[in-house]
């Protein structure tokens, strides 16, 4: 069994909610900044995937950065001892939190939910980085939006009335939703923040 390497997972996620954001083509992204891009599909199959792969893309986005800011947001999922281990060789951040919740297997690590996602950047994320208050206030209610109106629904059922695309919804909420994710990923650490003010 061979061990995997998560030193740069919060690199593969960033990566991976850029692809579910643009995958529909709705979206496209380009030099950090996510914009809309095509006439909306009228495919009510394809519009409940955007907005499935959307929310999931948030949600991802989020998780992404707070691996980036180093806030240990996952816990150990019990009865995870199977398939490989995993290692973060070039990332001692992530190797001491591997160590410290003893996961020595891939499949013990549970990352929560959106929910507890969002609660750990409240508590741990937004005050690290003194991100922009209004922001990260928007970020918050904008996800608890998605979550009571488009990600747990699109997730686990298809639903008739969310088969089209909501072209106001889209770039009043999930644009802006994702470049404010976008601009927290990019956001420089407090630490490089006081030693340029030093100078």
């Amino acid at each position: 069994m061979t061990d995997i390497d998560i030193s740069d997972l919060d690199l593969e996620n960033h990566s991976y909610a850029v692809h579910l954001a643009t995958k529909q083509q709705i979206l496209r992204y380009q030099n950090g900044v996510f914009r809309l891009d095509n006439i909306p599909l009228e495919d009510p199959f394809e519009a409940v995937d955007f907005w499935r792969n959307a929310s999931l893309s948030a949600e991802i986005l989020l998780k992404a950065c707070l691996l980036k800011h180093h806030i240990a947001f996952f816990k150990k999922r019990a009865h995870g001892e199977y398939g490989n281990r995993v290692t973060a060789q070039d990332n001692p951040w992530l190797a001491d939190t591997l160590t410290d919740l003893q996961i020595t297997y891939i499949a013990e690590i549970n990352t929560g939910t959106i929910s507890t996602a969002i609660r750990s950047a409240e508590e741990a994320l937004f005050p690290k980085l003194s991100f922009d208050p209004q922001k990260a206030k928007l970020i918050s209610e904008m996800i608890y939006i998605i979550i009571r109106t488009r990600r747990n629904r699109n997730n686990h059922f298809f639903f008739p009335n969310q088969g089209s695309i909501d072209l106001s919804e889209v770039e009043m909420l999930f644009l802006p939703l994702l470049n404010m994710l976008e601009e927290l990923w990019s956001a420089p650490p407090v630490e490089k923040i006081q030693k340029s003010l030093s100078r």
